[in-house]
Formats: structure tokens, C-alpha cells, sequence
């Protein structure tokens, strides 16, 4: 459980770390298009590019988080990300935080400590493929049905 935890702190840093990255390179970067030359200056902006590796490689990591625990355990987890973000941004963008941004990012990560203690390894069940139109039926009725 606990390197599915560890392997989602390092994929939502990366995911949240890489656009902070991206976006800051995107400074004296033109806006986005499918010019030659506008995609040439992306792909030689070195800032752009780690954060674009560093996104990548999060949301690869995301992946293999996601195999080794259920979503119930990964989701909330990746949610400290955004903790990750605030310090992250404190430093290097350095962005000012109050007292109470600390007491969140604390809140945070005890949080998520807090899911790892919890949490217990769960046997993975396979679903039968004749389930599955039930499923998007009875989904389709809850989230599309009529109001």
C-alpha cells in the first residue's frame, strides 16, 4: 500500500510541478499553434520541455499507482498534490502563504499518512464483460436520465 501512496505523491508532484514549469516557460513563448516556427520554439524552450517531461512522466507513474491500489486509496492521495503545488510555488515562484495555507498543506499530508495507515491491501475482482452493458445502463440512468 505504501508504494502506491509514495509512487501517487510522486506522480501528482510531477503532474502539478510540471505545468508550473510549463507555464512559466510559456513566457516569452508565442500562444500555441501548428506553425513550424511557433513548435520549433517550444521544443527548444528547455523550461517548457522538462515540465513536459515531468507531466509525462507523472501521469505515467499515475498509472502504475493506480494498478497497485484501488482509485478509493489513489484518488484522495493525489489530492495532496496540490500541497505540493502551494510549497512548490512558495519556493521557487516564491509565492507568499499565511498561516493557515501551512495548517492546510499540514492537514494534507497528515491526511494522506492518515490513508496509508488505513488503508489494507484489497483482492482485485474481475468483472464478467456481461456485466458491463448493465453497468453503463444503470450509470446512464443515474447521471443522464431524465431530471
Amino acid at each position: 500500500m505504501w508504494e502506491s501512496i509514495c509512487l501517487t505523491l510522486i506522480a501528482t508532484a510531477g503532474n502539478n510541478i510540471g505545468k508550473v514549469l510549463q507555464k512559466k516557460g510559456t513566457v516569452i513563448l508565442p500562444p500555441l499553434s501548428f506553425k513550424l516556427k511557433v513548435i520549433q520554439a517550444y521544443a527548444f524552450n528547455k523550461l517548457w520541455i522538462v515540465g513536459f517531461l515531468m507531466d509525462i512522466a507523472g501521469a505515467l507513474l499515475m498509472l502504475r499507482a493506480l494498478s497497485l491500489a484501488p482509485v478509493s486509496v489513489i484518488q484522495p492521495v493525489s489530492g495532496c498534490g496540490l500541497a505540493i503545488l502551494s510549497v512548490f510555488s512558495h519556493f521557487y515562484l516564491k509565492e507568499v502563504m499565511n498561516t493557515l495555507d501551512w495548517v492546510g498543506i499540514a492537514f494534507a499530508g497528515a491526511g494522506t499518512i492518515g490513508v496509508g495507515v488505513g488503508g489494507e491491501k484489497q483482492d482485485i475482482s474481475v468483472m464478467s464483460l456481461l456485466r458491463l452493458p448493465w453497468l453503463v445502463f444503470v450509470v446512464a440512468i443515474l447521471f443522464v436520465g431524465p431530471p
